[in-house]
């Protein structure tokens, strides 16, 4: 039971932040933080390696003591079962809206991408002129 408690919780604080950071601004600031992190360790990938050591960590400390929290939470009754169930299958509901909305965004880019460029070779197509020689011979 031991094993199942953990990794409930733990399932449970992933989808919790798998959703705030898809669905919230600031997430969504976080994820562009992160293409711009990536975009500067191209330039220098030393620096880059210490500064992800020491985030690394300090985000296994914050995993640790979040973990830690819903532990005691559940040991002293405080959260039960169906409150950690509840709020993982809010989350997972919430990361498949936001991933179907993506999808649907998606979509519409690639229909506008395909309507634009289907009006562009009509134009091109319709500028075209060939100018054929007369076919009488004049003798």
């Amino acid at each position: 039971m031991g094993k199942f408690l953990k990794t409930l919780v733990s399932s449970a604080a992933v989808g919790a932040a798998v959703g705030y950071f898809l669905t919230t601004k600031k997430g969504k600031e976080l994820k562009d933080k992160a293409l711009d992190f990536a975009n500067d360790y191209k330039e220098n990938p030393e620096a880059y390696n210490q500064a992800a050591k020491e985030k690394a960590s300090q985000y296994k400390d914050v995993a640790v003591n979040t973990f830690n929290d819903y532990k005691e939470k559940f040991e002293t009754g405080e959260l039960t079962k169906e409150d950690v169930l509840d709020v993982a299958k809010e989350k997972a509901v919430q990361a498949t809206e936001f991933a179907n909305d993506q999808v649907v965004a998606f979509r519409d880019k690639i229909a506008k991408a395909k309507a634009a460029s289907a009006t562009e070779t009509r134009a091109e197509v319709d500028d075209i002129v060939i100018d054929y020689p007369d076919q009488t011979t004049e003798e």
